[in-house]
């Protein structure tokens, strides 16, 4: 089935993206660690990845997954199945439990793979893709990758990037890559290299070519698009006790269809000083505080309302909030509206208690760009990853 989908001139976009406004909290993630991206070694793969998701209102309706291999820039490849997948084309997500003590119901579904049904047999990208009873109806699908690890990449941050003029706004990486003597005459070719900052996916260089190629390593330094804004560190809160308000959290109330919470006012950061504290780079976790109840199928979802103080609107741009919290997307779920009567910016979301980084950002109406330099400043001090 999978290996079909160009074949049958289905438009599949290769991202992590939901298809159906029923789907919620989204996670896929390495060695049972929420904060670990889904990456996996080729020799020892087998239940390295856990799959969460939930379904609101849902009625526990069997699912069903397959994944497709991808190109470095994302795109599906033209080999056919039995050559980067062994086991069936699909299978069935039938591991689900009904939510428990929640003012809004949901089924939450669960699943560790690779497992025999399943399995990669090549290193590469992957998208994982999450449908009901044909391909036409898409839930969501996630990007996931296979390494099989034949170079040592080594990372420096200069003080000074090359322009100067971006000294304490920007921070450049310089990469070297040691090939491990697996360097030949195509090298300059077939290597492309690809760079994220945190979580996100707009922003990303991809399919960068070596600088240099010398006889034992390549070379990416001095190279434009490893020059990143430098941002600020995330935004913060924590739903996971509704009887008790953390920090940042203006007030929490039940009415009888949820719980609300008002975070505290946002204020622009572009012109303050910058200030060093922890965050979990833009990543959500997500749990209960009482350690009795399941984090999976007891927590509950609440009503996140955000305000960004602005005394007008932006004139070029749109705001959005930017994390884990939204899929590191961009849509009218975390697009802020601007409200003449409290002066600011304003939106609500729905999320499932946990630990959230946020942030706010702009962009440009015409060129389309992500940036940070007008909400949140940008400081080359900040702990990026």
């Amino acid at each position: 089935m999978a290996s079909g989908l160009v074949a049958q001139g289905f438009d599949l976009l290769c991202g992590n993206l939901i298809y159906k406004p029923e789907v919620q909290t989204v996670q896929l993630y390495a060695d049972g660690d929420q904060l670990k991206d889904p990456i996996i070694p080729l020799d020892d793969m087998r239940e390295r990845l856990t799959l969460s998701f939930d379904i609101i209102d849902g009625q526990g309706e069997v699912l069903n997954y397959t994944f497709i291999h991808c190109s470095h820039d994302w795109q599906p490849t033209d080999m056919q199945r039995i050559q980067y997948a062994s086991g069936f084309d699909s299978d069935r997500l039938d591991d689900y439990a009904f939510s428990r003590n929640t003012l809004i119901e949901y089924v939450n579904y669960h699943l560790k793979f690779p497992n025999e049904d399943m399995m990669p047999l090549v290193s590469g990208n992957y998208l994982l893709i999450v449908f009901g009873d044909d391909l036409d109806d898409l839930y969501f699908t996630r990007r996931f990758m296979v390494v099989d690890e034949k170079a040592h990449i080594s990372v420096t941050v200069p003080r000074y990037p090359d322009d100067l003029a971006l000294t304490d706004t920007h921070q450049q990486l310089d990469i070297r890559v040691n090939m491990n003597n697996y360097l030949t005459g195509n090298t300059q070719q077939y290597s492309f290299l690809t760079i994220r900052q945190n979580g996100r996916w707009d922003n990303a260089a991809e399919g960068l070519k070596p600088t240099y190629v010398y006889p034992d390593y390549l070379s990416f330094e001095h190279h434009p698009q490893t020059v990143f804004e430098a941002t600020n560190q995330y935004r913060r809160f924590n739903s996971s006790n509704f009887y008790f308000q953390s920090e940042n959290l203006a007030h929490i109330r039940q009415t009888d269809e949820s719980f609300e919470i008002d975070i505290t006012t946002c204020e622009p950061r572009a012109r303050k000083a910058y200030a060093s504290f922890e965050d979990i780079h833009g990543e959500k976790f997500i749990y209960v505080e009482n350690e009795e109840l399941d984090n999976a199928t007891e927590a509950d979802y609440c009503r996140v309302n955000f305000f960004y103080k602005s005394e007008a609107p932006l004139t070029h741009e749109d705001l959005y909030i930017m994390g884990a919290l939204n899929d590191w997307c961009f849509n009218e779920s975390n697009k802020m509206r601007y409200d003449y009567r409290l002066r600011g910016y304003t939106c609500s979301m729905v999320l499932k208690q946990g630990y959230y980084n946020f942030m706010f950002v702009t962009i440009d109406r015409n060129r389309g760009e992500v940036m940070t330099d007008l909400t949140e400043g940008n400081h080359w001090e900040t702990n990026n990853v």
